[in-house]
């Protein structure tokens, strides 16, 4: 037996975890049904209708049930045998099987039928392009979304012509910022399918772990609405010689940098604006106990918790730093932490963000130098 959170699963794992599971659990993405549940928890409370359009295991819906206090779980998964082995879940949990509606449908067609959700979560292996309009359908006036993407190496630069076509923004792998430019990209492709359909889709909270990204949302009605979250949407300019970086409209891009005049290289159009609502992670970090989490999530969400304080557009690495501004006596993370009043990020292990400003930064390395 292996046990997640409150639940339960009779289930042996194969030594690749990998889509042609007969019915599929990944133990590694445990941290994404951990914040799914601590999300929706700090957001909509004890209650919640939640749908789980790709159950899979089931775990994430059984686990709704039993540590958020959700008052009807929608199951579905298209292999029938999922669904089997989800109701013999059900029965090894001691759950209530009358808060569950189970379907076996193609999930987007599912969604289209439905309405009134507190929460869905869009959890696909690969993009989760082809669900999002499908996805944000039945998530009710002020509900949330949750969307999951594991092709990660595409957004954050390494196939750009996949990104291109994929989410129709050029990535940035030149930045050692790359995979926060990833999940801005994967936003704006989010807030893009919802403004079609003139809802505004306002990102509260996200994060990068390991193999994937995961982006929470709240919706609202309107076409004003949505007009005012599209003007969140933007470019970013880098240097790659002196680390210079900017948000920009179109129209207003440098094609050389202000500071070493060394020719910009661009990624967007992208999400330019806030990645968490700093109210709504103070509440997810004080009902934390709430919730069985792994170390992982603990340590993931107590890194966020000091990061949503500096939201900046990018971050710095020391490797950055010390290799392309030629520095080779670099203080420890710690000390330039402290140097620049700044915080660590948990998209790198080595990256922090500060508020000065780059002329300030470059003042500073040049006195570390010495």
């Amino acid at each position: 037996m292996i046990r997640e959170g409150k639940v339960f699963l009779d289930i042996k794992l194969p030594q690749v975890i990998s889509s042609r599971m007969p019915v599929f659990y990944n133990p590694d993405m445990v941290v994404n049904r951990d914040m799914s549940l601590l999300i929706v928890l700090a957001f909509v409370g004890e209650g919640a209708v939640v749908c789980d359009p790709m159950g899979a295991s089931g775990v994430r819906s059984l686990r709704f049930l039993l540590e958020a206090g959700a008052s009807k779980v929608i199951y579905n998964d298209i292999n029938l045998k999922a669904l089997e082995e989800f109701k013999r879940l059900i029965e090894i949990n001691g759950a209530d099987g009358s808060k569950i509606e189970f379907y076996s449908e193609d999930a987007s067609l599912l969604l289209r039928k439905l309405k009134g959700c507190d929460y869905v979560d869009i959890d696909p292996f690969g993009s989760p392009v082809t669900f999002l309009e499908s996805g944000i359908l039945p998530v009710k006036r002020s509900g949330l979304l949750g969307v999951s993407a594991t092709d990660t190496a595409v957004l954050s630069g390494t196939y750009p012509l996949t990104c291109i076509r994929r989410y129709g923004s050029k990535p940035l792998l030149e930045a050692e910022f790359y995979h926060e430019v990833g999940i801005r990209i994967l936003i704006k492709k989010v807030v893009e399918e919802g403004a079609k359909m003139d809802f505004a889709i306002i990102p509260i909270f996200c994060y990068s772990h390991k193999h994937h990204f995961k982006v929470f949302f709240k919706k609202e009605l309107g076409a004003r609405r949505a007009d005012e979250v599209l003007k969140n949407l933007g470019y970013i300019t880098y240097c790659s010689n002196c680390l210079y970086r900017e948000v920009a409209r179109l129209e207003s891009m440098k094609e050389f940098c202000p500071i070493c005049t060394n020719k910009m290289l661009y990624a967007g159009p992208l999400w330019i604006g806030k990645l968490w609502d700093e109210k709504l992670v103070d509440k997810v970090w004080e009902l934390k106990d709430r919730i069985i989490l792994s170390q992982n999530s603990l340590k993931l969400l107590k890194r966020i918790k000091e990061e949503a304080k500096k939201q900046t557009v990018g971050f710095y690495t020391l490797s950055a730093i010390g290799e392309r501004l030629k520095v080779s006596n670099l203080p420890t993370l710690k000390k330039i932490i402290f140097l620049t009043d700044g915080t660590r990020t948990h998209f790198s292990g080595e990256g922090f963000r500060t508020l000065l400003n780059h002329r300030d930064l470059l003042k500073l390395v040049e006195n570390i130098k010495g």
